[in-house]
């Protein structure tokens, strides 16, 4: 399997009793027939499937479903918030961007039941979920093309938190996909990828749409985001295909099930949480934390490149080299924490390595408000070194909580985890635009910083729900994984 190739396949599988989402017109030699299924062997160029029978394969599409999400969000918090702060816009108006871009994001256990529950054989079980999010999140990004964002800001903020209800949606089931089809020993360093592809995205939908604004208009930025996630949606979603779900279909009405699942959530957490020692309960709270300094990652970055006088091309520039910083510290961090097998050490030192830029930068501004102080290539070398050792955190903290995640629950439990650290995020931006536009961007950069080493306060005692065995004296200082590998949930 590990010389396949990962994208396409040399068959096309044709199965009548359960057909495809699209219609394939092939062209070929018929190599096998039976009741059940018709096998062509293809001569001709022809519509592709996706199969996840290959590291290569899995690497890939995860990346791919990750650049997804990564689009519109690079678009909202760059894009659409450098257009609204440039329509004179204040900043907690545009911190607002942000908030209801991660909020919907924090609440997304709610109907994680629904994707673990309602489930199609005929396109998968998380599949059928994606392609679903994917339609709707193409929709709600086309409905702001028909009014001006700078007028409706409360119907603007109203369509992205929508869309970001079912681009939350989508990533409980990514991630649930994830967690049933990735080995052990690909976790870490597929988080690495999955999320150097989200901040590719990022770019993509910030810079990228900026690059584009600057040439053809703003609106012209719709259609070029568009047209992004229609390709996605036509050439990676809909020729995957899904491995099939073991878990059994429940045995009783979906309502029920729905309710006894919702139950059975809340139990298991009360009995992880407040029964199996302290450590569960330090995790949620961990969870519940600033996930480092946020503020050079968030729509206020932007809104100081504004306030600088940055052409929309130089952003869109800077925007890309940020990204691109990202996504290499992303996939660096998820190799060093399964290089090292320490991730609680390496979550430590990647936390207090975004503290460093961004308390910095406060350093530079010579006055309260505005930008005095700030020069351009030292703000890009601030910018690009903080998302640099963001990527790192992020990639490692999500390995951690998917490593601990049970495959039978997996877009309920790993959502729960991820939930409260989106909140977190969501909560961040409101706080940091409200404190920038009463008390400067300076004050905002040191309480941010500041924050970043609350969490690091409770990361000692995220000890594993059981006890994996001592180490031998000839092994050395055991790995930093608390058990992380082996440990699973109270079932």
């Amino acid at each position: 399997m590990a010389g396949a190739p990962p994208l396409a396949a040399p068959f096309v599988h044709f199965q009548p009793v359960h057909s495809n989402f699209v219609t394939l017109a092939v062209k070929g030699t018929l190599l096998k027939k039976s009741s059940l299924h018709i096998i062509y062997e293809v001569h001709s160029t022809v519509p592709f499937v996706i199969h996840l029978n290959s590291r290569a394969a899995r690497l890939a599409i995860f990346s791919l479903f990750y650049l997804s999400e990564g689009i519109p969000v690079g678009f909202a918090t760059v894009a659409m918030a450098a257009y609204m702060r440039r329509q004179g816009a204040g900043l907690a108006e545009v911190s607002a961007i942000v908030a209801a871009v991660y909020a919907p994001w924090g609440f997304k256990w709610a109907w994680a039941p629904l994707v673990d529950l309602i489930r199609s054989r005929r396109l998968g079980p998380s599949r059928a979920w994606i392609l679903f999010a994917q339609i709707m999140m193409i929709a709600t990004i086309a409905a702001i093309l028909f009014f001006d964002p700078a007028r409706n800001f409360a119907l603007l903020t109203t369509l992205i938190f929508i869309h970001n209800i079912f681009a939350a949606t989508q990533d409980v089931a990514i991630d649930a996909m994830a967690v049933r089809v990735l080995p052990a020993d690909e976790v870490s360093t597929a988080n690495g990828f999955m999320f150097g592809s989200q901040f590719a995205g990022i770019g993509l939908g910030g810079s990228g749409a900026l690059f584009v604004a600057g040439w053809a208009g703003f609106n012209a930025s719709f259609y070029f985001i568009l047209g992004l996630m229609t390709l996605l949606l036509l050439f990676v979603t809909i020729p995957l295909r899904e491995p099939p779900d073991p878990a059994p279909p429940p045995d009783q009405p979906l309502v029920s099930a729905i309710a006894t699942r919702i139950r059975t959530f809340f139990v298991e957490l009360g009995r992880g949480f407040f029964r199996s020692g302290r450590g569960p309960l330090v995790g949620v709270l961990f969870s519940m934390l600033p996930p480092a300094a946020t503020a050079l990652g968030l729509s206020l970055a932007t809104a100081i490149q504004v306030d600088l006088k940055l052409s929309a091309e130089l952003m869109g520039t800077i925007a890309l080299a940020t990204n691109a910083a990202g996504a290499l510290g992303a996939v660096s961090g998820g190799w060093i924490a399964d290089r090292t097998g320490r991730p609680r050490t390496c979550i430590a030192v990647f936390y207090a390595l975004t503290a460093l830029p961004t308390a910095f930068l406060a350093t530079r501004f010579t006055g309260v408000a505005g930008v005095a102080g700030l020069t351009v290539p030292m703000f890009i070398a601030v910018l690009i070194s903080y998302n640099l050792f963001y990527g790192m955190q992020q990639s490692t903290v999500t390995g951690f909580f998917m490593r601990i995640t049970n495959p039978a629950v997996a877009a309920t439990q790993f959502t729960g985890y991820m939930s409260l650290h989106n909140l977190a995020v969501s909560y961040s931006s409101v706080w940091q635009g409200r404190v920038s536009q009463s008390q400067g961007y300076a004050a905002m950069l040191y309480l941010d910083a500041a924050a970043a080493f609350v969490a690091l306060l409770a990361l000692p005692w995220m000890a594993a729900t059981r006890k994996t065995p001592e180490p031998s004296a000839a092994s050395g200082s055991p790995p930093d994984h608390a058990g992380s590998v082996t440990a699973r949930p109270s079932s």
